[in-house]
Order: structure tokens, then sequence, then C-alpha cells
């Protein structure tokens, strides 16, 4: 039976194979959504959706703070 994320084993054969869903970056921890990466166009969009920004507003901010995703949050909420 499959659990809530989708995985879970499967009878295939005569045995069991354990089916994983699988990030679309395998590289990505958490850390990723602690910072924000200018450079990366998925993560512009994907940011300045999350925090209600425009694309320039996210890069003045990042230029402003660093790369933060708290301190750019805290400099959004002021400006």
């Amino acid at each position: 039976m499959a659990d809530s994320r989708g995985a879970g084993p499967r009878k295939t054969g005569g045995f069991a194979m354990l089916e994983t869903v699988m990030a679309d970056d395998p590289k990505k921890t958490g850390l990723d959504r602690k910072l924000i990466a200018i450079h990366e166009p998925h993560e512009v969009r994907s940011w300045s959706e999350t925090l209600g920004c425009t694309a320039e507003q996210l890069k003045e901010a990042v230029k402003a703070v660093g790369h933060s995703a708290e301190a750019v949050r805290l400099f959004l909420k002021k400006n």
C-alpha cells in the first residue's frame, strides 16, 4: 500500500519492489529553501511568487541584504 507521498511496495512477478517519489533535483536540500539563488530564473519566479514581489524587487532585496530568504522577507516587509 502506498503512503501519502506515493511511495510503497508493489507486487511485480512474485516479489515486492519499493517505489519512491523523487524530487526534480535530487541534490536539493532544506538549505535550498533558506537561500535565494538569484541567478536561477526558476528560483526568481518561485521566490517572487512566494514573497509577493516582482523579480526586480527580489533582485534589489538580495543585493541589499544577501541571499538569506529570511533577510529578504524582512527587507521586503519594511520597504
